[in-house]
């Protein structure tokens, strides 16, 4: 009996599982998000459809302490809408509410808002739990 034969078959069944359980992953997790809101990512931030990035204002970098990500978007949903949004997605991306901010790892991220004439201005933002 040829057993580098079986072996071969046997590697490539467990290849083929590993690949259809990433898409799996990938095709759910995107589809989760699309039903519930529009979702899109910019340097790890989620950000909602409805929420229109200045990129002249916005930037990102890494320090010797951690990276440092702030966005600044505008938008004319509701304030509670945007806490709502952030609420339900950031625990999912494994961030944990720690007062007004979520903390991952040695990270936090805040979402801060001010009032413009026409909508709110936020200030989306990932940086070091602690900067020396």
């Amino acid at each position: 009996m040829n057993y580098s034969k079986y072996g071969k078959i046997l590697s490539f069944r467990y290849e083929a599982i590993i690949v259809a359980m990433s898409l799996l992953i990938i095709c759910s997790k995107s589809s989760l998000c699309d039903e519930n809101f529009g979702l899109n990512f910019i340097d790890d931030i989620p950000v909602m459809d409805s929420m229109k990035i200045e990129p002249e204002l916005s930037f990102g970098f890494d320090s010797p302490s951690g990276r440092i990500v702030i966005l600044i978007a505008t938008s004319s949903d509701s304030r509670e809408s945007i806490e709502k949004f952030y609420s339900a997605v950031m625990p999912q991306l494994g961030w944990e509410m720690f007062g007004k901010q979520y903390h991952r790892g040695e990270e936090k991220f805040q979402f801060i808002s001010s009032n413009n004439l026409n909508s709110l201005i936020w200030r989306l933002s990932i940086t070091p739990l602690t900067i020396p």
